[in-house]
C-alpha cells in the first residue's frame, strides 16, 4: 500500500493517559498522520472499531478491561484489514515472538523515538510487518533455526534476485541491521527498505524471515554467501 499521497489513520488503546495523549500529539504532528481514536482499554478500542475508518492500530501490551493480546486477536478476526502494532516496555524475542503468533504486524518498544515510530507505521502499513533493528537480529536467529516459524510463499512465485539483491539478503541473513547495510553499501536506509520490500514481494514472503528461509533453501549454492556465521543448534 503507497502511503506517500495520503492520510494513515490511526486508532491507539492505551490505559496510561499522559502517554496515550503524548502520543497522540507526537502522531497527529507527523505529515500523513491522523489519530482518529484514543481510548483507554482494548475492549473500547473493539466497540469503536466499526463506525470509523482506521488503518493501524496501537495497542499497549498490558491494559484492563481487554489486554493487548485480548484486543489484537479480536481485531484480527473481526477487522483483518487493520494493521496491529502492540506496544509494550518488554523488548525480548520472547514477547515479540508471542506478538506475531497473536496476529500483531510489529511490535514497538515505548522507548522509541518519533522517527522509530513513523517507520514503524508506514512499514506496517505497506509491507504489513514491522520489526526494530534490534529485535530483528534476535528474532531471525531464533526463529530460523528452531523452524518455529515458515514463511509461506506464493504459488509459481521464482523471481531471481539481481546481483544487488543477493549483496542485501546475505548481509540480512548475517543478522545485520538495516543501518548497518545501509552504511555498508553507502545507501540510505529507505533504499534498503524498499530493495527488501521489493524483495519479499518476488518471493512471496510475508517477513523478513521468509527472506532468510528462502536464502537457505534456494541460494546456499551461490558461493559468496557465507552462511557459516549464523548460529546453529
Amino acid at each position: 500500500m503507497e502511503t506517500e499521497n495520503r492520510t494513515i489513520k490511526i486508532a491507539i488503546a492505551e490505559d496510561q493517559s499522559i502517554f496515550r495523549n503524548g502520543l497522540t500529539k507526537l502522531l497527529n504532528d507527523i505529515d500523513g498522520f491522523e489519530v482518529v481514536l484514543a481510548v483507554e482499554n482494548g475492549q473500547l478500542l473493539i466497540e469503536a472499531l466499526p463506525a470509523i475508518s482506521v488503518d493501524l492500530a496501537l495497542i499497549d501490551f498490558r491494559m484492563p478491561v481487554k489486554n493487548g493480546i485480548e484486543a489484537t486477536k479480536e481485531v484480527r478476526e473481526k477487522f483483518p484489514e487493520i494493521k496491529v502494532l502492540l506496544l509494550s516496555m518488554y523488548d525480548d524475542v520472547e514477547f515479540v515472538e508471542s506478538a506475531i503468533e497473536n496476529g500483531a504486524n510489529g511490535y514497538l518498544s515505548k522507548d522509541d523515538d518519533a522517527e522509530e515510530i513513523q517507520l514503524a507505521i508506514k512499514s506496517a502499513v505497506e509491507t504489513g510487518y514491522y520489526l526494530n533493528d534490534r529485535t530483528s537480529k534476535m528474532f531471525i536467529a531464533k526463529m530460523v533455526h528452531s523452524g518455529k516459524i515458515q514463511p509461506v510463499f506464493e504459488v509459481g512465485s521464482g523471481n531471481i534476485f539481481n546481483e544487488n539483491e543477493l549483496v542485501i539478503l546475505e548481509l540480512i541473513c548475517n543478522e545485520m541491521t538495516t543501518q548497518e547495510i545501509a552504511e555498508k553499501l553507502f545507501k540510505s536506509r529507505r533504499t534498503i527498505e524498499s530493495a527488501r520490500t521489493l524483495m519479499m514481494s518476488k518471493v512471496g514472503a510475508r517477513n523478513v524471515v521468509g527472506l532468510v528461509m528462502y536464502a537457505i533453501q534456494s541460494i546456499t549454492k551461490r558461493n559468496s554467501f557465507e552462511f557459516a556465521q549464523l548460529p546453529s543448534n
